[in-house]
């Protein structure tokens, strides 16, 4: 890698939004819940990605409340900070790294995770092409508000976190499944019925992407620290932060100009 590079962006520290596309999931190797927080002993650093099956949908924006870790004695781990809008549309192609946090280490049996559509954004596609807003609904013609999901990982029945050792997990979800859509002329409705699963295998890993806040550069490693800042959430830093180990497949995006290793 070249060094300019990271002179480059070192001079742009604290000032620039960076949006990373790694392709290869180990170029992300280091995790911190906050950069001057202490992991205690016993407990470990768990990074949580999103992602979505392929759909039809143009947006599906959603606000994410909760994402917590259950473990195998009934504990409930909190990891996310804050309550987070997203769009699971856009998480069709690649994977987004959402927040870090810092969780006791030991058997997980699945998470739980909380959905609010009260001001959900959902836009379809008709027949013709055009653009359509959607109105949510569960299966009994309600509106949505709030969901609460309990998740279960797969390919196994817990999941475990060892001490001192970063682990991931990408939770997937599956607009195309989740989702009947009923359009009626100019007008559609969205019939949901969640389904997300917790990804632990990472079998077939799509390429992540880090938007946040560049942090200590290393040039002699190649390697960086990213603060995160996922998607709508330009001016928090309570996401925790990643380094990350560069290749020559990672490239970035700094203030809308991108540029590869």
């Amino acid at each position: 890698m070249n060094p300019g590079k990271y002179n480059t962006l070192s001079l742009k520290r604290g000032l620039c939004i960076l949006s990373l596309f790694t392709f290869m999931l180990l170029s992300v190797y280091g995790c911190s819940s906050g950069s001057d927080t202490t992991t205690a002993q016993g407990d470990s650093e768990l990074v949580i990605s999103l992602t979505d099956a392929e759909g039809d949908f143009l947006s599906y924006t959603v606000d994410v409340q909760s994402i917590k870790m259950l473990k195998s004695d009934g504990a409930k781990i909190e990891t996310l900070a804050l309550t987070t809008q997203l769009d699971f549309a856009r998480y069709v192609e690649v994977s987004e790294f959402l927040t870090t946090a810092t969780v006791p280490s030991g058997h997980y049996t699945g998470a739980q995770i909380v959905l609010d559509f009260s001001n959900a954004l959902i836009t379809v596609q008709d027949e013709n092409g055009d653009a359509i807003n959607a109105t949510p609904q569960d299966v009994n013609g309600n509106p949505i508000g709030l969901l609460t999901l309990d998740l279960s990982f797969n390919g196994q029945s817990d999941f475990v976190i060892a001490p001192g050792i970063a682990a991931h997990i990408t939770l997937d979800f599956d607009l195309d499944a989740s989702n009947d859509v009923i359009i009626n002329g100019s007008t559609a409705t969205v019939i949901v019925r969640p389904v997300l699963i917790a990804d632990t295998l990472l079998e077939k890993p799509k390429p992540h992407r880090l938007r946040g806040v560049l942090g200590r550069v290393d040039p002699v490693a190649e390697s960086f620290d990213v603060i995160i800042r996922p998607f709508r959430h330009r001016f928090s830093d309570r996401f925790g932060q990643l380094n990350v180990q560069t290749t020559d497949k990672t490239s970035y995006e700094i203030d809308g100009v991108v540029y590869d290793s």
